[in-house]
């Protein structure tokens, strides 16, 4: 069989033309950071977004001044024909995300070679509240922006660093859980009647008197008593002056921007939150907090993956030398404060502790022993009393009479996030970080203790 060589058309070894274009935008740059007594890096073959370093130094001395800026060059001919003093240049967004990732500044070079004239800007700077999904676009000023040998002090503000090490964060989809709980349901209308009756004390002396039960959810104001409850029934009949009982939308007031309005529907609302979980939970004037009270326990609550017990009370001793032995008791608790944001009211829980000698009665160190175990709590603890008190403050039916209670609460506020903080990997750093304080979720607890920021 005969042999028939290969033939194929001869082609000759060519440079490439986007080549040629690309590396004499690195010559202009390396001849301009050379003319101000710097060092350029170039990166090699395998760069993926940024083109070489610059290295600055003493302009005088000739000593390194250990700063660094990346680089990434782009050549773009078209603005050595532009008179305009301005001009856009458009990024591709897969490459500012990458870019606004590196741990030392960058800066962006668009050049034409052929007129030996290049524009610069710091990325960090421009699109430092740039996310994903917006326009990824630079405005150049000619006159403000031009790269040349006077660029010097410019490059050395940007490139000096900022304390501690700055890593981008997290591209993940992260829940925020504040400590705002919706108020869903309030009783539709408030009640106000003329009352003789001026002070909390005298009303319930009377009631005592007269052996009445009463739902205590009410207020006293300038002569007048009022209600969510209708005060036509009893015992409030004895308390008010029929002829003078009228009723209101409750919605009016919730929304009123009259002070004194707002006011007396917050102490209605703390009221009746107080009636209706006082026979659960009660409310401690002293110490200003809703705690459970009695002899240590557990009860059940919905955390984020499973049903979980928590330690409502707990029980602590301790013995003395003399071998005698005193005990305490540790009471879940929570600080309540309505708040109105954004048209909508809330129950701000702060959770605490109430520590007592005996179940109720308030331990002699309970200020001690609250400051230590604040200062030992973490993101866990404190993610997992919010998660219970906002389960346990939502029962549907009332035990006394079978209705619905007058105040429904929904869930907690939440957000949802595009950037997270990797809890493990932040907190390590910290010499007081228990690492079994980590939330069971990794999710973050934002807390509102002003009712207004995050």
């Amino acid at each position: 069989m005969p042999f028939h060589q290969n033939r194929r058309t001869r082609r000759p070894k060519t440079i490439s033309s986007q080549g040629v274009i690309g590396q004499k935008g690195i010559n202009f740059i390396e001849h301009v950071v050379l003319g101000f007594g710097s060092r350029w890096t170039p990166n090699g073959p395998n760069e993926i977004g940024i083109d070489g370093f610059i290295e600055l130094f003493d302009p005088n001395s000739h000593q390194s001044l250990g700063l660094n800026l990346a680089v990434q060059s782009k050549v773009v001919n078209s603005i050595c024909k532009n008179p305009d003093p301005t001009f856009e240049y458009f990024c591709n967004p897969n490459d500012v995300e990458y870019w606004l990732t590196t741990n030392i500044p960058l800066i962006l070079i668009v050049s034409c070679p052929d007129s030996q004239e290049g524009y610069w800007i710091s990325i960090k700077e421009y699109f430092k509240n740039w996310t994903h999904g917006k326009r990824a676009s630079i405005t150049f000023i000619k006159s403000q922006h031009r790269f040349n040998q006077d660029s010097f002090r410019e490059l050395l503000k940007i490139a000096v660093p900022a304390s501690g090490l700055k890593l981008a964060p997290a591209r993940r989809q992260e829940t925020l859980h504040t400590n705002l709980l919706t108020l869903e349901t309030y009783p539709p209308t408030i009640y106000i009647a003329q009352t003789e009756y001026r002070s909390y004390h005298e009303v319930r002396a009377v009631l005592r008197e007269h052996k009445m039960e009463a739902y205590n959810a009410w207020v006293l104001w300038e002569g007048k008593m009022l209600a969510f409850h209708d005060l036509s029934e009893q015992p409030w009949v004895k308390f008010c002056d029929m002829g003078t009982l009228e009723g209101f939308s409750t919605a009016e007031w919730a929304v009123s921007e009259d002070p004194t309005r707002q006011r007396i529907f917050v102490q209605l609302l703390n009221q009746t939150l107080k009636e209706q979980i006082s026979s659960r939970v009660r409310y401690w004037h002293k110490e200003d907090c809703y705690a459970i009270a009695g002899r240590p326990r557990k009860i059940a609550y919905p955390s984020l993956k499973r049903t979980s017990q928590i330690s409502v009370v707990s029980r602590f001793s301790t013995i003395t030398t003399k071998g005698k032995e005193f005990e305490w008791f540790r009471h879940m608790a929570f600080k309540g404060q309505f708040r109105f944001l954004d048209g909508t009211w809330y129950l701000e829980i702060t959770p605490t502790y109430r520590f007592t000698r005996d179940g109720y009665s308030l331990d002699h160190f309970h200020e001690d022993r609250l400051k230590g175990i604040k200062s030992l709590e973490g993101n866990r603890a404190v993610l997992s009393s919010i998660l219970f008190w906002s389960d346990y403050l939502r029962p549907k039916i009332n035990m006394f009479d079978n209705d619905l209670f007058p105040l429904q609460f929904g869930k907690l506020l939440t957000f949802t996030s595009d950037i997270g903080i990797i809890d493990k990997d932040w907190l390590t750093g910290d010499p007081d970080f228990n690492k079994k304080d980590i939330s069971e979720s990794g999710l973050l607890i934002a807390e509102f203790d002003s009712g207004i920021t995050l």
